[in-house]
């Protein structure tokens, strides 16, 4: 679990999987919200009080332990808000999401999940616990979806066998694409008269060598971190899509960053079709059918 200080350090050094003004707002509210106060911490819940479930009815209930879960029945796990790796107090984490996809995974009782989506994006390194899980998945997964940008739109790619936008209005698809982002404290400590000395060994030739680069020539450190970061990051999200949506229509952007509505996602494959929470229970109720067989 996150504190504040290893948030901070997320926020301004990592690499994100996320629009810049959604990353840009996360700063600000990192900086007017979170860093005022105390640590704080989520209470522990066991995972499957974390979840929703339905009968084979489609009825909500609510099981006080998991042998009340009834036969045939599926879960409904979210994936809200910008996501880092490790769940905070602030911010959902993909241990969390995962943690839960585990336990529906892993009961028998749980036909198939609905995995509902919502979200701006995040942290790079947040993308391989959903990776790592597809590889032990057994049940049929739905996503279901109204903000699927960037991470958002890479979590359901790597996990779910159907995927669907909840409305025609508000839902959004894509911002497939990485960037890095950090701050420049150089000129900040050139007004304060303090001076920041480096001494690297001989034998540490490349430590630290973009930023280093960058600071002798800007445009020089940039180019680095494209071609020996950003770039293979981008082209392994890009595989991932194409592989997740073998009839996506690459028409200009939908591989490079550009949002598209949901009528559009339908049009070029990015998901298979646009409908309500019911429905996509009904079809991952199908798809368990199908599996069982």
């Amino acid at each position: 679990m996150y504190t504040n200080s290893q948030l901070l350090h997320e926020i301004v050094t990592g690499q994100w999987l996320m629009d810049f003004s959604d990353l840009v707002q996360l700063r600000h509210f990192f900086d007017n919200v979170v860093a005022k106060g105390e640590d704080r911490q989520k209470e522990e819940n066991p995972e499957h009080l974390m979840m929703s479930f339905f009968n084979e009815d489609l009825e909500r209930i609510n099981p006080r332990e998991i042998s009340e879960i009834p036969k045939g029945s599926i879960a409904v796990v979210k994936a809200i808000g910008p996501m880092m790796k490790y769940g905070g107090y602030w911010f959902l984490g993909a241990d969390e999401v995962v943690a839960q996809l585990d336990f529906a995974n892993n009961q028998q009782n749980i036909a198939a999940t609905v995995l509902y989506v919502d979200g701006p994006g995040g942290s790079v390194s947040a993308i391989n616990p959903f990776i790592e899980f597809a590889s032990r998945k057994r049940k049929p997964i739905v996503s279901l979806a109204d903000q699927s940008l960037s991470l958002h739109k890479w979590i359901p790619s790597a996990v779910a066998d159907y995927q669907m936008a909840d409305n025609n209005i508000t839902a959004r698809f894509g911002s497939i694409g990485v960037l890095s982002s950090w701050m420049d404290f150089s000129k900040y400590y050139e007004d304060l008269k303090i001076i920041l000395e480096e001494v690297y060994s001989d034998h540490s030739q490349h430590k630290n060598e973009i930023w280093r680069a960058y600071k002798d020539d800007p445009e020089k450190g940039r180019q680095m971190l494209r071609d020996m970061q950003l770039n293979p990051m981008a082209k392994k999200f890009q595989e991932a899509i194409k592989a997740a949506h073998p009839n996506l229509i690459e028409e200009e952007g939908v591989l490079t960053g550009r949002v598209f509505g949901a009528e559009d996602a339908v049009r070029l494959g990015m998901i298979n079709k646009i409908g309500t929470l019911k429905e996509a229970m009904q079809i991952a109720q199908g798809l368990a059918e199908m599996s069982n067989y």
